[in-house]
């Protein structure tokens, strides 16, 4: 079932707030989709689309090493065969570039796969009253705050970076010096 237009408006939207929305008395609810997860939400964004990007660059160099390879694949099994079949192949550059760009598709996963949790507490007023105070947000097990994903997006950028010198070093001849 497929509606012509988004249901909640053009907004990423956590599931446990559909949980809230669809079965309000169930025990599930602790959504991410409030003020405090905007931001967070909008690089975590930024990472997947930067991480796509690799992931095409990944694609077309197995191409080159292999012509009938399929490059239809994620990101961690593209890089696996072009571990195998790269040998020989820009021998100084290959290792410590493949080694950061699975570090970026580790990162990568863990941004997509894992929800941010949003931990709140009840703050009294002395007059009364009180709020819910964001104190904590974590991205799985880790702790996440805009500082950590600014530092995903960066290694996303440069495992871009990285894949496209691979794919440039098995495209342009080496010249003799």
């Amino acid at each position: 079932m497929t509606t012509e237009s988004p249901r909640y408006g053009i907004r990423a939207i956590a599931w446990s707030t559909v949980q809230a929305h669809r079965h309000p008395h169930h025990p599930d609810t602790a959504p991410w989709d409030g003020t405090e997860a905007l931001e967070l939400n909008r690089l975590r964004g930024l990472v997947v689309v930067q991480a796509a990007e690799t992931e095409a660059v990944l694609g077309m160099i197995l191409s080159r090493l292999d012509l009938a390879a399929r490059t239809d694949q994620p990101a961690g099994r593209l890089l696996q065969n072009i571990r195998q079949k790269i040998g020989g192949f820009c021998d100084t550059e290959c290792p410590p570039a493949l080694d950061h760009i699975d570090a970026a598709v580790k990162r990568r996963n863990r941004v997509v796969h894992d929800s941010p949790v949003i931990g709140r507490v009840w703050r009294e007023y002395a007059t009364g009253g009180g709020e819910c105070v964001h104190v904590l947000t974590e991205l799985g097990d880790d702790e996440c705050d805009t500082t950590s994903l600014v530092g995903d997006l960066a290694l996303q950028q440069d495992a871009t970076a990285a894949a496209v010198e691979l794919l440039n070093c098995l495209t342009v001849p080496a010249q003799s010096s």
